[in-house]
């Protein structure tokens, strides 16, 4: 079978050029080139998460189908939470404020946050990837490999673990991706 689209040459095809959409990940000006690479992909993954978000009430936000799970305001605030974790107290070494607390109200058996609007929510995570950028600054494409131990170990098994600053970077995406699959689920399971 012969593909229609190879007969065309000129107009024809610069016309076809334009319906194809090209999706690609550039290096973020500013930083080395693989740390860039990395910063595009967090950025990439955090406007899908702002896309599933966008236009939700706080009463969706704080919504839950059980007290064994965690509403899309707490998961937005995890998302934060981690991000400053990794790169502001483990990469920077900067001890986290008490703040966090509130993105893991299960572990803590503390209630979610409730009666907040979206852009309570969009701002902590602006304000923590502007953080993000600024200490991805400072650091070379040969930082990557240098490993580091938690600042706060938490966990008793992770006091002897240590973690390269490339994985901190390749997890960040990862994770968020996660919570982005998990407020999908959320926003199929609300009540009707």
């Amino acid at each position: 079978m012969r593909c229609a689209c190879g007969n065309l040459s000129g107009k024809s095809a610069g016309i076809l050029q334009t319906l194809i959409e090209r999706i690609v990940i550039t290096p973020v000006v500013g930083y080395q080139q693989i740390i860039g690479a990395y910063l595009a992909k967090m950025e990439d993954v955090r406007s899908r998460t702002l896309k599933y978000v966008e236009g939700l009430s706080a009463e969706q936000l704080a919504w839950s189908p059980n007290d064994n799970c965690e509403s899309i305001a707490t998961l937005l605030l995890h998302i934060a939470a981690a991000e400053r974790s990794w790169i502001g107290e483990d990469i920077m070494r900067r001890p986290m404020d008490e703040w966090w607390k509130i993105a893991f109200p299960i572990r803590f058996k503390i209630p979610q946050i409730s009666g907040k609007e979206l852009s309570y929510f969009t701002e902590i995570l602006a304000n923590i990837r502007k953080e993000t950028k600024d200490a991805l600054k400072t650091l070379t494409d040969d930082d990557l490999t240098h490993e580091i131990a938690p600042l706060d170990p938490g966990e008793p098994d992770n006091a002897e673990k240590r973690f390269s600053i490339e994985w901190i970077l390749y997890h960040m995406i990862e994770h968020e991706a996660h919570h982005k699959g998990q407020i999908a689920v959320m926003k199929r399971l609300w009540p009707l």
